[in-house]
């Protein structure tokens, strides 16, 4: 898996994975093709009841993560819809899997599904979502924004694209 913070900037104000918000999660990514992942580990401040995660921190861990399945592929869209089933309570202080994934592009959408685990595997909380596909208008605005993210998503294409070749070699001698 490609490293997205050796490969892009994340010196913007998001939530979930910007670096210049304080109050953040910072998260990083370790991304596929059609895939997402990262570890969390959750303070009192994200908590709801005392010692577990607040449902809404535990949403936009995982939406963040599927949202990263696309994105780091070029695909600009935003959450359209997104349910979320909390399976256990996800405590605060241990560290968290975190897995998003594309299961099913269209032409407008492309649906994704992710997960939470703790250490042991256990699915603590899963969810479904669709992303809605930005017009491009929107998208061509957030290019300049974000100055460089063509650049950027080409490095993501290139060392996805490389990793997936070696594990074909490897598969090949096997």
């Amino acid at each position: 898996m490609a490293r997205l913070s050796e490969l892009i900037d994340f010196e913007h104000w998001c939530f979930a994975c910007g670096r210049l918000n304080p109050h953040g999660l910072h998260l990083d990514f370790d991304v596929s093709r059609d895939r997402a992942q990262t570890r969390f580990v959750a303070g009192p401040e994200h908590s709801g009841f005392e010692g577990f995660v607040h449902g809404g921190v535990v949403t936009a861990l995982i939406d963040e993560t599927m949202g990263w399945a696309i994105f780091h592929q070029g695909l600009w869209g935003v959450t359209g819809k997104i349910t979320v089933a909390f399976r256990k309570p996800v405590p605060v202080g241990e560290e968290l899997l975190v897995t998003g994934e594309i299961t099913r592009k269209t032409a407008r959408a492309i649906e994704t599904r992710g997960d939470v685990s703790d250490s042991s595997g256990a699915v603590l909380a899963d969810a479904e979502a669709l992303f809605l596909l930005m017009p491009d208008e929107r998208r061509e605005e957030l290019m300049r924004r974000y100055s460089r993210a063509d650049e950027s998503f080409a490095k993501v294409r290139a060392a996805v694209d490389a990793e997936e070749r070696t594990k074909q070699l490897e598969h090949g001698r096997t």
